[in-house]
């Protein structure tokens, strides 16, 4: 053990790992962080802070309870709760396991979700949104999968019964197409069944069209009330 321990030692200080967001070389000698962040950058990573809309999550700009277009649109979650904003630290990170392919981020990612699971959600299941056909061909890995099967392995149930279909990309179109184009996209797989109380988990929510999508796909499925929980709003 001790030898294994002077080896990894020794790897490190010939071979040593950077954080992605700071670039600076994670040190052997203060207890190496199991992911490529340091650990000055991950606890520079705040959480949106004040009131939030109870229903999509987002900060709430002079009003109560519920922002303007929550109050105009009617959407098919319950409830949805980004941790960051899209900016910043998190932008580069987000990047940074989704573009250049650091999947080593998987975990990381996981843990900033486990917290606020377990305050919050600790009674429901959690349901990944499902990729588009083809893009784990292309890439090789499916990003939101791999953090959900970190939670897996923390312990938290998960069920998969969703499926998407061929459809636009959902970055490609306008805010207005999103919604039509997301509600074709997404649906029960043959024979599946929602769980009651589903959580689902994503990556980063613009309009929430595809989180609408899902919910409502789950709700025609059983289930009786969808909660999200994403990592960041754009």
């Amino acid at each position: 053990m001790m030898l294994s321990k002077i080896l990894s030692t020794c790897l490190e200080i010939a071979l040593p790992r950077f954080c992605v967001l700071c670039g600076f070389p994670l040190s052997p000698w203060i207890g190496l962080p199991p992911w490529p962040v340091c650990t000055e950058c991950a606890l520079a990573i705040r959480p949106l802070a004040g009131e939030r809309c109870e229903s999509c999550g987002l900060p709430l700009i002079s009003e109560i309870g519920r922002c303007m277009r929550c109050r105009e649109t009617q959407m098919a979650f319950d409830s949805a709760y980004p941790l960051f904003a899209y900016a910043g630290s998190v932008r580069e990170l987000i990047s940074a396991y989704k573009k250049t392919g650091r999947r080593s981020l998987a975990p990381f990612i996981a843990e900033l979700f486990v917290k606020v699971i377990e305050e919050k959600w600790s009674d429901r299941i959690i349901v990944p949104v499902p990729p588009r056909p083809g893009k784990s061909g292309i890439l090789g890995w499916d990003q939101v999968e791999e953090i959900v099967r970190c939670l897996e392995g923390r312990g938290f149930f998960v069920a998969r019964p969703l499926e998407r279909k061929r459809s636009k990309e959902q970055k490609s179109l306008g805010r207005g197409e999103r919604g039509a184009n997301a509600k074709m996209a997404y649906a029960l797989k043959a024979g599946a069944a929602s769980p009651e109380l589903p959580l689902l988990i994503d990556d980063v929510v613009t309009t929430c069209a595809t989180l609408d999508a899902c919910a409502l796909a789950l709700k025609g499925g059983g289930a009786r009330s969808v909660a999200a929980l994403v990592l960041a709003a754009d």
